[in-house]
């Protein structure tokens, strides 16, 4: 087995955790398509370090076991001298079953080379483990919930999202339709898979397509929020002066960033000068946001910071902010909205995946079909103009925030993919 173990944790951003929880002795192994990336100090310390959410919070849920194993690629080139731009260290108890890097699924040559290796590495792995917890659908989750079966570990699934629609809103161009087929049968495998493994699915709809089988689903969010970030009353904003839009998230296709740009420049032409937007994240569609927000001559209105981290200095962009915004068309249940509502922010987001079931049926946000340029800017009017709005927002945010932080969600979790009772929905 090829492995990696962290050592004491020394990184300038670290999963900041308690020593608590531990009350499963048995070894939880976890798989999150996500790439791995090891810290090499002068010192000659090492570590583990992520850039994803995802094994952040895994790893809290791993807190409630003996030991956490991931399932994982690990980049060829180690990051020296300490973290990077966009890493976050995890806990220095971490164990790391290294599996074969690739770029994307879509580099189906660098995937066929890695299949094999993938397949002995995730065998070994298995002595390793006692419970495995496979995050999908993918190909590789699909693998190693088989090889756990077969060799009768006790197996949970977690389910992030609708694949296909996730999919299909990445494609470079329609000669890449075939591969649709592909991720529908890997849905397809995973629901069979949760008829009869108990599954953890991120949103309400998610769940919904999910609960349908013999066994358990357990809706949940995927949180970072600690409860001593929730801020604990609505927090004083001056709405007088420049109006700050915060969002956060990938310039990606799926996340419809343009129609930000545009609903951008319909506000500034409404009231020239009060509204600017800040966007925290990186993407393929970076150049073109840029691009449009000059053709548009909102270029100064636009402030684009790249991806920051959880920790800190994210939290110190949401608290600067007066209102959140997001616009992405296909989600499962955005950890983003659990931590604007954590900092008393209101929020305007489209309705699609679990965002309406996060935000309590719009009682949490002002909820807007997704491409409606007209809608987005109505609905960023409503909350700046109307101050009882807001102020029923926050509140509820707040509210929803305190019960989806992550020690609160991870004690949920931990209890049902170990085989405890907890609340389920069918």
């Amino acid at each position: 087995m090829a492995s990696s173990r962290c050592s004491d944790s020394f990184g300038r951003r670290s999963l900041n955790v308690n020593p608590e929880p531990t009350s499963d002795p048995r070894r939880l192994g976890i798989y999150v398509d996500v790439r791995f990336y090891e810290i090499e100090t002068r010192g000659g310390r090492s570590g583990l370090a992520v850039n994803r959410a995802a094994p952040l919070f895994a790893c809290e849920v791993g807190r409630h076991f003996g030991r956490t194993v991931f399932f994982g690629r690990r980049s060829r080139t180690p990051i020296k001298g300490g973290l990077g731009q966009g890493e976050v260290e995890l806990p220095h108890d971490v164990e790391l079953i290294v599996l074969p890097d690739y770029s994307s699924l879509r580099n189906v040559l660098q995937v066929g080379r890695a299949t094999l290796g993938t397949v002995g590495e995730m065998w070994r792995g298995l002595s390793h483990v006692d419970i495995v917890w496979a995050w999908g659908p993918h190909p590789f989750s699909i693998l190693l919930v088989m090889f756990a079966a077969i060799r009768r570990k006790r197996v949970a699934l977690c389910v992030r999202e609708d694949t296909v629609q996730y999919h299909r809103q990445r494609l470079p161009n329609r000669r890449w339709l075939p591969i649709l087929g592909l991720v529908w049968s890997t849905e397809a495998v995973y629901r069979v898979f949760a008829r009869f493994f108990p599954t953890t699915a991120v949103g309400a709809r998610v769940t919904q397509r999910y609960a349908r089988g013999r066994s358990a689903v357990l809706p949940i969010a995927i949180s970072l929020v600690r409860a001593e970030q929730v801020v604990p009353f609505p927090p004083s904003k001056d709405w007088t002066a420049e109006i700050s839009l915060l969002t956060v998230g990938r310039l990606e296709p799926e996340k419809n960033p343009l129609l930000l740009i545009e609903a951008l420049q319909r506000l500034d032409a409404q009231f020239p000068g009060l509204f600017k937007l800040v966007w925290l994240g990186r993407g393929r569609l970076e150049e073109d946001v840029i691009r449009r927000a000059k053709e548009l001559g909102i270029e100064n209105r636009l402030e684009l910071q790249g991806y920051v981290p959880y920790g800190p200095e994210l939290l110190a962009f949401y608290h600067r902010a007066h209102a959140f915004v997001h616009v992405s068309l296909t989600e499962g249940l955005p950890q983003v909205l659990i931590e604007a509502a954590a900092a008393g922010l209101p929020i305007v987001a489209t309705d699609v995946g679990g965002v309406a079931a996060a935000l309590n049926d719009g009682l949490a946000g002002v909820l807007v079909p997704p491409a409606d340029v007209d809608a987005l800017v109505g609905a960023i009017r409503r909350v700046y103009e109307d101050e009882a709005l807001r102020q029923a927002i926050v509140t509820e945010g707040l509210r929803i925030a305190k019960q989806s932080t992550v020690e609160g969600v991870a004690a949920q979790v931990a209890p049902f993919i170990a085989g405890g009772s907890t609340k389920t929905s069918a």
